[in-house]
C-alpha cells in the first residue's frame, strides 16, 4: 500500500461537496475540511504505486476542485 495525502483547494462554497465526493473513492480512508492554505485534506491508501496516476486523475475529475497537491509517503 502507498500512503497518500491529497491537499485540495476548492471553489468558494464547495468544501462539503468536494469532501463528500472524495469520501466516495474506494482508496480514501479519511477526509477533513481544514483551515489554512488548503480547504480539504484526504488520506488514502493506494494498493500499488502504479495505480497512483489513475487515483490522481480520478481526484482531478471532481467538480469544484481548483487545485491539488498529492503526496506519497516514503
Amino acid at each position: 500500500m502507498v500512503d497518500t495525502i491529497v491537499l485540495v483547494k476548492v471553489k468558494v462554497g464547495a468544501s462539503e461537496r468536494v469532501a463528500k465526493a472524495l469520501e466516495k473513492l474506494v482508496e480514501v480512508e479519511k477526509v477533513l475540511i481544514v483551515t489554512g492554505p488548503y480547504d480539504v485534506v484526504g488520506l488514502a491508501d493506494i494498493p500499488k504505486k502504479k495505480d497512483f496516476r489513475r487515483f490522481v486523475n480520478t481526484v482531478h475529475e471532481i467538480d469544484g476542485i481548483t487545485s491539488t497537491e498529492t503526496c506519497m509517503g516514503i
